[in-house]
């Protein structure tokens, strides 16, 4: 992997909830779910990310969620490479034949009116909530969807690792310990029993 292309760090995603959807069936509620790309994506049925081997670094969605209010709670990560302009969301109604887009939108990740709160080319971590108005293919309001960003930069990622590494080798180390204390402890009950000496 060449320095252009070394990773900057991860950005963490957590899709809480979307408020006032339109109704996409005639009948019955919204089978919603979501998908954010950091890259544009057609406004038609997304129908292959359904399929998660079809999911991408750029592209995700969440499992599908009943109603016009539907509560998400699924965090999707992005790997981040460069820095990032823009988020891109859309909302669809799954249906058996063509899924329904209830609604789409956008959030700048540039410097901003947000002072600049989401920016992907820094060594700082950062934990923002924000609400990301849509609009639907007829360019009306198409409700809110609620979402959590949070950008871990790679000398924070790599920091967790080494402290996850350590951990994981003293447990290993530990648990080593004491199964080796057990299978000692149980040879040694073995032997003591084959040679008559008790405890």
């Amino acid at each position: 992997m060449s320095s252009s292309h070394r990773l900057k760090g991860l950005l963490s995603i957590t899709v809480l909830k979307a408020n006032n959807l339109i109704k996409g069936d005639w009948l019955g509620e919204n089978d919603c779910y979501a998908v954010l790309s950091l890259e544009p994506l057609p406004l038609q049925s997304i129908g292959d990310l359904r399929n998660k081997d079809r999911q991408t670094e750029i592209a995700q969605m969440t499992q599908i969620h009943d109603g016009s209010n539907p509560v998400f709670n699924e965090k999707l990560i992005f790997p981040v490479a460069d820095k990032l302009d823009m988020l891109y969301v859309q909302l669809w109604d799954a249906d058996p034949g063509k899924d329904d887009l209830l609604g789409h939108g956008t959030l700048s990740l540039l410097d901003d009116d947000q002072g600049g709160q989401f920016d992907t080319n820094t060594k700082k971590e950062w934990l923002y909530t924000t609400t990301i108005s849509l609009t639907t293919e007829k360019g009306k309001q198409g409700g809110t969807v609620e979402i959590v960003l949070h950008f871990i930069p790679e000398t924070v990622a790599a920091y967790m690792e080494k402290r996850f590494d350590a951990a994981q080798a003293e447990l290993k180390k530990k648990l080593t310990q004491q199964i080796v204390a057990k299978v000692t402890g149980a040879a040694s009950s073995q032997i003591q029993g084959f040679m008559g000496i008790g405890n």
